[in-house]
């Protein structure tokens, strides 16, 4: 979970680890203006919030 695509989401990536971008901090900068720097990674969710974020997680673990 991270709000930078650039460092956040390539290493979740990295490790096989689910990405989760939070749209908050810097993350709609980092979705919109940068996304060129780590087009190739995919978030699996992007979250509104924090709690968006870990609502989705906490869902996800429970299927």
């Amino acid at each position: 979970m991270g709000d930078v695509g650039s460092t956040d989401m390539l290493a979740a990536h990295s490790v096989g680890a689910m990405k989760v971008l939070v749209l908050t901090g810097w993350g709609d900068g980092s979705l919109n203006q940068y996304r060129g720097k780590w087009a190739e990674i995919e978030p699996d969710y992007v979250a509104e919030n924090l709690l968006d974020a870990v609502k989705w997680v906490i869902s996800k673990n429970n299927e």
